[in-house]
């Protein structure tokens, strides 16, 4: 073997020694969970679930009870 060779050699087995050494430090530990988003206040309000026709009767079958920020509402 020429001496090109045994230098390139020994220079990938050090690389891959060096790799294998970082890959299994990694070990940290899991980041502190995030801290909880704030929630704004909701409150439900009863919905249609579709489009009402001018002459449409409502029945209880047609609406809904649905989740809305307070912020949301109207004075």
């Amino acid at each position: 073997m020429n001496t090109a060779r045994i230098v390139v050699l020994t220079i990938a087995i050090g690389a891959g020694g060096i790799a294998a050494y970082l890959a299994s430090g990694s070990d940290s530990p899991a980041p502190p969970p995030a801290a909880p988003i704030a929630q704004l206040p909701t409150a439900d309000i009863l919905v249609a679930k579709s489009d009402i026709d001018l002459v449409q009767v409502v029945k209880p079958e047609d609406m809904q009870w649905q989740t809305w920020p307070v912020s949301a509402f109207r004075a």
